[in-house]
C-alpha cells in the first residue's frame, strides 16, 4: 500500500497555536474515518516512549484508531523513537508544541484534533492488553446511551512492564458507576468516552494540574452523563514517583490537595 510521506506544519486557528510535525499518511486510510481517537501527551518520557509504542501498536483494533502523540515541548528526546513508528504506521500522526501548556490544555488540543467519534487518553508510562480497546469500543458502539466506559486494572511499581508480563502489586476493583461512587474519580487511568461529551460538558478544565479528569467526570456526571463500568481487567498503571498524579514533592502534593478539596466542595452533596 503506497505511503506519502510528508513534512506538515499544521497552523490550528482554533488552539491559537502552530504545529510542527512529521507525518507517514497513508492517503487511502485518510478516506476512512478511525473508531478511536487516543490522545497522548508527551514530556520527559524517553524512558516509556519505545515500549509504550511497541504495546498500543499491538491493540486489536489500533489499524481503526488513529495516534495523536502531542509532545508539550518535552526536554526529552522522543522524537528519534517517535518518527521510526510515525512511517511505519501512517495512523500515527505527531505533533509538537511551542511551550508546555500543562496536562488538560494538551489533552484538549487532542480532542480538538481528533476525526474519530470516540476517545482515550493512554499516558505513555500504562500499557494496555491487547484487547482493551477493542472491548471498550464495542460497548460504546452498541449502547449509544452510554457517554463512557471503564474497567478495573492493575497497579505496578515497576516501569515499563506489559501487561501480559507484570508484577502487579495491587488489583484495583472499581466500584459501578453510581453518582454516590464517584469520589472515586470512578472511570480510573485509560476510559474511553464519546467526543460529544466535550460539546455537552465542555472540555477538560485547564486551571488543574492533576485532577482534571476527576472534576470533568463529576461535572458531567452531574449533568446527567451515563458511564458504565465493563467486567475485566484491561490496564497495567504504573505508579511513577514523578508522575503528575503520584509525585510525593511537598509543594506538588499540596497542590493536589487543594485540587481535590476543590472538587470535593463543589460535588460531594452528589456523593451520599
Amino acid at each position: 500500500m503506497h505511503k506519502l510521506f510528508r513534512l506538515l506544519i499544521i497552523t490550528c486557528s482554533l488552539m491559537t497555536v502552530a504545529y510542527l510535525t512529521i507525518a507517514a499518511i497513508n492517503t487511502n486510510q485518510l478516506k476512512k474515518k478511525p473508531r478511536l481517537s487516543i490522545i497522548t501527551s508527551i514530556f520527559d518520557g524517553d524512558e516509556f516512549i519505545e515500549g509504550f509504542l511497541k504495546d498500543i501498536t499491538k491493540q486489536t483494533i489500533f489499524k481503526d484508531c488513529e495516534l495523536i502523540l502531542i509532545n508539550a515541548n518535552s526536554p526529552g528526546n522522543e522524537e528519534k523513537i517517535i518518527n521510526k513508528f510515525i512511517y511505519e504506521y501512517p495512523n500515527i500522526f505527531y505533533f509538537k508544541l511551542p511551550n508546555d501548556p500543562g496536562l488538560y490544555a494538551t489533552w484538549n488540543r487532542g480532542i480538538k484534533i481528533a476525526s474519530a467519534d470516540l476517545i482515550c487518553n493512554a499516558n505513555i508510562d500504562d500499557r494496555s492488553s491487547f484487547d482493551s480497546f477493542e472491548k471498550h469500543v464495542k460497548e460504546l458502539e452498541a449502547n449509544p446511551h452510554l457517554d463512557l466506559v471503564y474497567s478495573d486494572y492493575y497497579l505496578t511499581n515497576v516501569p515499563n512492564e506489559t501487561f501480559e508480563n507484570n508484577h502487579y502489586s495491587w488489583y484495583v476493583k472499581l466500584e459501578e458507576f453510581a453518582p454516590k461512587n464517584m469520589f472515586k474519580c470512578l472511570p480510573g487511568p485509560r476510559p474511553i468516552w464519546r467526543k460529544s461529551m466535550h460539546e455537552r460538558f465542555g472540555f477538560f478544565d485547564e486551571s488543574f494540574t492533576s485532577s482534571g479528569d476527576f472534576e470533568m467526570w463529576n461535572r458531567a456526571m452531574s449533568l446527567g452523563s451515563k458511564l458504565k463500568k465493563i467486567p475485566g481487567v484491561y490496564t497495567l498503571n504504573y505508579l511513577n514517583p514523578k508522575g503528575i498524579s503520584t509525585d510525593k514533592e511537598k509543594t506538588k502534593a499540596l497542590k493536589r490537595y487543594r485540587e481535590n478539596e476543590k472538587i470535593t466542595l463543589k460535588y460531594r452533596h452528589l456523593w451520599k
